[in-house]
């Protein structure tokens, strides 16, 4: 479940960070979405890494 999570998240955040405000869904829905993924205590140090980096570009997006 979390490789699914992690595998949709890498898919649709880039996309969103580039589409910025022409999202359906707005930053703060993607960054709870990112947020309770990196909460989980089972991610592995990649599965982590990719969080993270996921995580900059929610908080970076305009």
């Amino acid at each position: 479940m979390i490789e699914q999570e992690i595998a949709h998240l890498e898919r649709i955040v880039p996309r969103w960070t580039n589409e910025g405000s022409c999202s359906v869904l707005g930053q703060a829905y993607w960054r709870k979405r990112v947020v309770d993924l990196a909460r989980y205590p089972e991610l592995t140090p990649i599965q982590h890494a990719s969080v993270q980096r996921m995580l900059e570009c929610v908080n970076t997006a305009v």
